[in-house]
């Protein structure tokens, strides 16, 4: 390829596509692989992991893997749970994912190496479930004699008929009710467990039977899923499972209440009681109750008899005289009781009534209108007292004011001089002065034409 004409990595990889495509071997979808199982992540639909050398003689590095997915539809016919670390054998072609330039192994069967996968998925599911504790819990005991049977099974001939014949010639009596459901196939488990549901919701029904005919493990797989075994316990009427042929065991057997080696087996575990039985043990019963009867009515007769002829049974109203003067004795207590009981009534009313009174609002009013007329006449006395008290105290002050008030003195014929309106002495005089002579009746203006001070001495 020159230089100037290089390929892109599209053309590049659409080239060895079409190798891989066109090489028979790896392209035939029946090339067979095995390794062990590594970088699994489980996904709700597609499957991707890879496949490596299981040789533990080569170093981890120099193990060759290769990438391998499963689509979902191929992944929904495998049975068993994949685990990192599981030695698988798978089947396939080998082709490139464009989109990442890789080649990877497109995986159509696996299957685990060594064990079948049938028997490892049976393992796997019986682990789970055991954990759970689902097949410990209490087993439900089934009927001897029912009324009414569900069948959970297929319309094959031979099944419905070995159950409809064992049915009528143990107890025609019993109704059965067959829920028809297919038992082989991918489908097969959901339908056996809506059936069950069904069945529990339907009807008043004393035994549950889940049958199938023979047939190999992979026919049989529908009652080893996981939504079948939990259905059976789930269900409110004893189920007995009669699945494949007594070697076979599945997990719808686990689950059940009883489990019997054919659908015929099973019959006869849900009619323990032969209708003859039934019949003859009615007819024994009911003979022995007869007897039971006779013997008793005729001991009761004898007692009856020896009844009447005891003295009270001849004088019957001998028996009354006692009763009837407890019956008077009981009255007169009764009536006394009655008479104290209404008249401790009485009085106990009678003093709630003086309570009452006494305590009235009427009354309370009145003995605060007294309290409160009292109050006021004491009020008023009170500031009478303190108001003559305050008279004379006035009247006393107003003499002893009188008596000092200058007025008084000048009345007795005394005067005060001031000189423009201020109170003077000889000391503050000189003549020609104007004076004013107040007296006690009027006043008077003055010069003052000499001045004579005293000394210290008087003089």
């Amino acid at each position: 390829m020159p230089k100037d004409q290089p390929l892109t990595v599209g053309q590049l990889t659409r080239y060895i596509n079409r190798k891989f495509d066109a090489d028979p071997y790896l392209n035939s979808r029946h090339l067979w692989l095995v390794g062990e199982l590594t970088d699994y992540r489980p996904s709700s639909r597609h499957q991707y992991f890879a496949l490596k050398d299981d040789d533990e003689t080569l170093a981890a590095k120099d193990r060759f893997k290769i990438k391998a997915v499963m689509f979902q539809s191929a992944f929904a016919k495998v049975h068993v749970q994949l685990e990192n670390g599981m030695k698988v054998l798978v089947r396939g072609r080998v082709a490139v994912y464009p989109n990442h330039g890789e080649y990877q192994f497109y995986v159509d069967h696996l299957e685990p190496v060594g064990v079948g996968s049938l028997q490892v998925a049976f393992e796997q599911m019986y682990h789970k479930l055991s954990q759970e504790g689902l097949f410990e819990r209490p087993k439900r005991p089934v009927r001897p004699f029912p009324r009414r049977v569900a069948i959970v099974t297929s319309n094959d001939a031979a099944v419905k008929h070995d159950l409809i014949t064992t049915f009528r010639r143990r107890n025609p009596l019993i109704q059965l009710v067959f829920y028809a459901t297919k038992v082989q196939g991918d489908d097969a488990a959901p339908m056996i467990a809506r059936q069950i549901a069904r069945a529990n919701a339907d009807g008043d029904y004393d035994t549950l039977i889940v049958a199938r005919g023979g047939g190999s493990r992979g026919d049989l797989w529908a009652f080893n899923e996981e939504v079948v075994g939990r259905a059976i316990a789930e269900s409110q009427i004893p189920v007995i499972s009669s699945v494949g042929h007594e070697t076979d065991t599945t997990i719808a057997d686990l689950a059940a209440d009883q489990r019997a080696a054919t659908p015929t087996a099973a019959a006869v575990q849900a009619s323990a009681w032969l209708l003859t039985d039934v019949k003859a043990e009615l007819k024994n019963q009911q003979a022995n109750l007869v007897w039971s009867v006779q013997t008793k009515l005729q001991m009761a007769t004898q007692a009856l008899t020896t009844l009447r002829q005891t003295s009270p049974l001849a004088q019957p109203a001998r028996l009354l005289e006692r009763p009837s003067q407890q019956l008077d004795d009981a009255q007169t207590a009764l009536r006394q009781a009655q008479a104290q009981r209404l008249q401790r009534a009485q009085q106990q009313l009678t003093r709630l009534l003086n309570q009452l009174q006494l305590g009235s609002p009427q009354n309370s009013l009145k003995r605060n209108q007294l309290e409160l007329n009292h109050q006021q006449t004491a009020l008023r006395q009170a500031m009478q007292a303190r108001l003559q008290s305050a008279q004379q105290a006035l009247a006393q002050a107003a003499g002893q004011l009188d008596a000092l008030s200058p007025l008084k003195v000048l009345h007795r014929g005394y005067s005060y001089v001031t000189k423009a309106s201020q109170v003077v002495s000889a000391q503050d005089l000189a003549p020609s002065d104007q004076l004013e002579l107040h007296f006690y009746d009027g006043q008077a203006t003055v010069t003052v034409e000499e001045v004579r001070k005293e000394t210290e001495n008087g003089n």
